[in-house]
Order: structure tokens, then C-alpha cells, then sequence
């Protein structure tokens, strides 16, 4: 599963449901999402977390504030008034640096899996087999170097960024394919596709790309 996507898709269905139940006359969608709008922040937190654990900081950081956020919007705190400043400052810090928290992570896995949210991941992979895996960024993006690595059969990436980016580096004599559309954003295959033989190593890239960018490059 891509995380990314995921994330996006939970934070979609809730806020249907909310409306369903608020013209059944349920509820107040409106209030309940004015409380916990922050439970966005601290979801996407934990699942980069759980996506990238070697890269903890801007996830922590994320839940941290989210979760003070959360505290305060619900009711259960009413005395951090003078902290917001500095949650706001903190999340405008991860936007601007977040991509600079993590050192390149090397990996012999055969599969890769990162989610970025509002933070960065640069990985790198020497597998022998690699198989693909998932890369998503939503306000955050991830540098993926393959140049060390060599194809499995049917290699698949599964690429979803939404107001973000995301780089791959490949070595030359890989035939890319990348299938996918862009909204309000870009997809960029900049590597060398001529004179390639016909059993070139060949990777697929599945992406879906929403007011960001992919480039896939030597």
C-alpha cells in the first residue's frame, strides 16, 4: 500500500462521512472538524513514522505538534495559546527544511517504502533484485537513487506526490516507462531512451502527481 495514498484517501472518506452524517442531521460536521482538523497532522506523522522510522525526526515533530494543536482545538487544554506561535513556526521550518532531516539511508532491500509529509527522505538502493515499492510525498518529497541497483523482472514503483516532489536517479541502460497523468503538475523522464536493446533492464513507474513534480533521471 502506498501510504500516500492512503493518507489521502482516509483524510477524503472521513470528511465525506462527516457531511453524509451532517445532512442526515446526525451531527455538526462543521464543529467536529473545526476541533479535530489537527488529527490530519498528527495521522500523517504517524504514518511517515511508520514509513520511514530511520528518519524520526520531522515525523515526531509533526505528531508533537499536532498533538498540541489537538489538545487545545478540542477543548481538553486551554492554557498552550502561547505556544501556537511556535507550532507554526515549527511547521513552517519542516515545509522550508524538512527534506534536509534525514541523512541518504542505504538499503539492500529488494523492495523500497516511503512516505514523506511535510519532510524528506533521500534512500538509496544496492539491491541485486530490486522489485520496486511505494514512494509518496504530500508536502514533502523523497530523492531515490537506484544507480547501485539492478532490476527484478516486472520492477514496479508506485509514485503518488501531492504538493511535493520526488527525484529518481537510475543508471544508464534502464528503460523507464512511467504511466500516469500530472494535475496542475509535472512528470519528467530525462533519462537516455535511444539505441536501448529490446532486453534492456526495464522499469515501470505508476504515478499520480498532484500540484508536484516527478523526475525520473541519470
Amino acid at each position: 500500500m502506498n501510504w500516500a495514498r492512503a493518507f489521502l484517501g482516509i483524510v477524503v472518506i472521513t470528511v465525506g462521512g462527516l457531511l453524509l452524517l451532517d445532512n442526515l442531521d446526525v451531527l455538526d460536521s462543521g464543529e467536529i472538524i473545526a476541533e479535530w482538523w489537527p488529527a490530519v497532522i498528527v495521522l500523517g506523522g504517524l504514518l511517515a513514522l511508520a514509513a520511514n522510522p530511520r528518519h524520526w525526526v520531522a515525523p515526531l515533530i509533526l505528531v508533537a505538534a499536532g498533538s498540541i494543536v489537538l489538545l487545545r482545538t478540542t477543548g481538553v487544554i486551554d492554557t498552550l495559546g502561547a505556544l501556537m506561535p511556535f507550532v507554526l513556526i515549527v511547521v513552517g521550518l519542516l515545509i522550508i527544511f524538512g527534506r534536509g532531516l534525514g541523512s541518504r539511508t542505504a538499503t539492500s532491500d529488494d523492495s523500497i517504502s516511503s512516505f514523506n509529509f511535510f519532510s524528506g527522505s533521500d534512500l538509496a538502493s544496492n539491491s541485486s533484485s530490486f522489485e520496486g515499492g511505494r514512494i509518496g510525498a504530500v508536502f514533502g518529497g523523497a530523492e531515490i537513487d537506484l544507480r547501485q541497483a539492478s532490476l527484478a523482472p516486472g520492477a514496479t514503483l508506485d509514485v503518488f506526490t501531492m504538493f511535493g516532489g520526488v527525484e529518481i536517479a537510475v543508471p544508464q541502460g534502464w528503460q523507464v516507462d512511467i504511466n500516469g497523468f500530472p494535475v496542475f503538475g509535472g512528470i519528467e523522464n530525462a533519462t537516455n531512451k535511444d539505441s536501448l536493446p529490446a532486453d534492456a533492464p526495464r522499469l515501470r513507474i505508476d504515478a499520480t502527481v498532484l500540484f508536484g513534480g516527478l523526475e525520473v533521471k541519470h
